[in-house]
C-alpha cells in the first residue's frame, strides 16, 4: 500500500529550526514499536545535532508517515504534554539500524507514556489496546520486525514480579499481531539509584526465560536528574537496542528452526456441557485457534487424541473445522475416539487418517513417532477381541500391584509396537537425531491418567540420548514433569475445558530445544535436549 507522505512544518515551539519536507511516497517499510514510559518517550535535550531527520526513517502518526525527526514521542496517543517529550533511544536505534540496512527504509511507531508501570500495558488495558491497533494500521506500510521496550521505574518495589509480567506482555503483543518470534528487546533501567538493581538483575535473566529477546545494558550511561538518561546516554542505549536486535535478526537468519502446531482433547458431542466440559463450546474454541496456527509457517499441527466425546458421526464437525488448517494435520487416537459402536470401532483410524494407529516420519534431524495408547485397551476394541483380551490381563497384573492408572479409559502399547518403538529410538540414535513422541497418555507423573505399561515403555526407550519428549493429552488440566534422564513429559491442556477464547500451542524446534508459545492458557516453555 503506498501511502503519502505530505509536506509539513515542525513547530517552531518543538524545535528551533524549521524543515519542509517534501512529499514522497513509502512502502514496504521494516516498522519498529517503541513503547514504555519516559525514558522512551525522551526527557533529554534534544540537541543541535540531533535535529534533522534520521535519512530513510520515517514517523507513524497514526494516519501517514512523516520523515521522523525529534521529538518522536510526538504522535502517541498516550503520552502527556508536548513540551515533555524530548529525546527518545528510538533515534539512535533508528539511526544505527538504517546504517546496518541502508537499502531498507524504516517505520517508527513510538507510544510511550511517562509515569508509567507495566500493569497499565498489560492485556485488556488502554495502552495495550493502543499499540496494538497502531501497530495494526502501519503494517499496512510494511512489516512489524520488531519492538523495543524501556520500562520499570514505576515498578522497582514489585522487582520478583515483573519477569512475569513482561513475559505475558510479550506473548500477548506477539499473539495480537499474529508474530511468533517477534523480536522484542527490553533496556535496563539507569543504576544512578540502589534500589533499581534488583529490576535489572532480573532483566538479565528475559533472554533466558522468553525466546527471541534480548536487553540493552544500562552500564556507562548518566542521567541528569537520576532517573532521565541523558542526550548522549539516550544515543548510546538507543545504539544498544539496535545492536540487540540485530543480533536477534541474525541468529533467525542462521537457525534451521521448523515449527508444528498442538491440540489436544477437542473432544466434541453434540450434548450439553457437564461440569467442565463444553463439548458443544468446543468447536468455536477451534474455529478461534485455526487463525493462530495459520500465522504460523507450520509443517504439520498434530492433535493429541479425543477429537470426539462420543457417537462416529461427531467426527465431520471437528474434521471440517480442521480442514481451515493450511498445514496437514497428524491425529493421535485416544480413548473417547473409540466411544463408538463396536461395529464403528475399526473404521476410526481410516477415518482420522491414521489407520494403524503409529508410525512415524523425520523432519531434519527430528523424528516424530506417533504412539498408540490405544492399542492395547478396552475401549479401543471389540470385546472377546485379543487387544481387549490383552488389556484385560495388563489390567488385572498392575491393579495386583496397587497401581493407580487401572481404569477403563487408560491403555497400553502391545509388545509389536513397543519393539517398533525401540527400533526407531535406537536407528535416530546411531544417526544423531532426536525422537519426540506423541500419544494420548502421559507416561509420566503417576497420576493416575498415565499409560497401562509406561513402565516397560520407559525401560525400552526412556534411557536413550535421542528420545527428549513425550507430548500427551487426556489429561485436561495439563501437566509438565522431567524425569530423571532429562526427559520432558508435557500434557496440553484439554480443549474441551477451554477457559480461554482460543487453546493450543506452537512448538518451535531448535537444535538443541524445543520453544513452546502457548496459545490462550497454554504456558510457554523452553525444553532443552539433554
Amino acid at each position: 500500500m503506498f501511502v503519502l507522505i505530505k509536506k509539513f512544518l515542525l513547530l517552531v515551539l518543538l524545535l528551533p529550526t524549521t524543515f519542509f519536507l517534501q512529499a514522497q511516497e513509502i512502502d514496504s517499510l521494516d516498522i519498529y514499536l517503541a513503547i514504555g514510559q519516559s525514558n522512551m518517550a525522551g526527557r533529554a535535550d534534544i540537541l543541535a545535532d540531533l535535529e534533522a531527520p534520521v535519512e530513510s526513517v520515517y514517523l507513524f502518526t497514526g494516519k501517514e508517515w512523516l520523515p521522523a525527526a525529534n521529538p518522536l514521542n510526538l504522535y502517541s496517543t498516550v503520552r502527556k504534554v508536548v513540551s515533555m517529550q524530548r529525546l527518545s533511544p528510538a533515534y539512535g536505534f533508528a539511526r544505527k539500524m538504517q546504517n546496518y540496512n541502508q537499502d531498507r527504509k524504516i517505520g517508527l511507531v513510538v507510544n510511550a507514556k511517562g509515569g508509567s508501570v507495566i500493569d497499565e500495558w498489560l492485556p485488556g488495558t488502554l495502552f495495550f489496546s493502543e499499540i496494538i491497533d497502531r501497530a495494526r494500521l502501519a503494517a499496512e506500510s510494511g512489516k512489524i520486525k520488531g519492538i523495543i521496550w524501556h520500562q520499570g521505574e514505576g515498578d522497582v518495589k514489585e522487582a520478583d514480579q515483573y519477569l512475569g509480567k513482561i513475559s505475558h506482555l510479550i506473548t500477548a503483543l506477539r499473539d495480537s499481531l499474529q508474530l511468533p518470534g517477534l523480536p522484542f528487546v527490553a533496556g535496563q533501567l539507569s543504576n544512578d539509584k540502589s534500589n533499581r538493581k534488583a529490576l535489572n538483575d532480573t532483566l538479565l535473566n528475559l533472554p533466558k526465560v522468553v525466546p527471541f529477546t534480548g536487553l540493552a545494558l544500562s552500564f556507562g550511561t548518566t542521567t541528569f536528574d537520576s532517573t532521565h538518561f541523558d542526550s548522549p546516554s539516550q544515543v548510546l542505549l538507543g545504539e544498544r537496542y539496535a545492536d540487540q536486535m540485530i543480533q536477534l535478526m541474525e541468529e533467525k537468519k542462521k537457525r534451521k528452526s521448523f515449527s508444528f502446531g498442538v491440540l489436544s482433547d477437542i473432544q466434541y458431542a453434540d450434548v450439553e456441557t457437564v461440569g467442565k466440559r463444553n463439548y458443544r463450546g468446543t468447536l468455536e474454541t477451534l474455529r478461534r485457534t485455526i487463525p493462530y496456527l495459520n500465522a504460523y509457517d507450520l509443517k504439520f499441527t498434530v492433535h493429541l487424541g479425543d477429537l470426539i466425546d462420543r457417537d462416529f458421526e461427531s467426527f465431520e464437525a471437528p474434521l471440517s473445522i480442521l480442514e481451515e488448517s493450511n498445514a496437514p494435520v497428524h491425529y493421535v487416537w485416544g480413548n473417547h475416539d473409540f466411544s463408538v459402536l463396536d461395529s464403528l470401532k475399526q473404521k476410526v483410524g481410516n477415518k482420522i487418517g491414521n489407520e494403524k494407529g503409529y508410525h512415524s516420519f523425520e523432519i531434519g534431524d527430528v523424528v516424530f513417532m506417533m504412539v498408540n495408547g490405544m492399542d492395547i485397551s478396552v475401549g479401543g476394541h471389540q470385546e472377546g477381541s485379543t487387544q481387549h483380551d490383552e488389556a484385560l490381563k495388563m489390567m488385572q497384573i498392575l491393579e495386583a500391584e496397587g497401581a493407580n492408572n487401572v481404569k477403563p479409559w487408560n491403555g497400553g502399547v502391545g509388545k509389536e509396537q513397543l519393539e517398533w518403538m525401540e527400533a526407531v529410538v535406537n536407528k535416530a540414535e546411531e544417526e544423531g537425531k532426536r525422537v519426540v513422541a506423541f500419544c494420548h497418555y502421559p507416561l509420566l507423573p503417576e497420576n493416575g491418567l498415565h499409560l497401562l505399561n509406561h513402565k516397560e515403555v520407559l525401560e525400552s526407550i526412556g534411557n536413550s540420548p535421542a528420545m527428549v519428549a513425550w507430548l500427551s493429552g487426556h489429561h485436561h488440566a495439563g501437566n509438565y514433569y522431567m524425569d530423571e534422564n532429562g526427559m520432558h513429559h508435557l500434557t496440553f491442556l484439554g480443549m474441551v475445558e477451554a477457559e480461554s477464547p482460543a487453546l493450543g500451542a506452537i512448538v518451535t524446534v531448535e537444535k538443541d530445544k524445543l520453544i513452546i508459545h502457548g496459545i490462550g492458557d497454554e504456558e510457554d516453555r523452553i525444553l532443552n535436549f539433554r
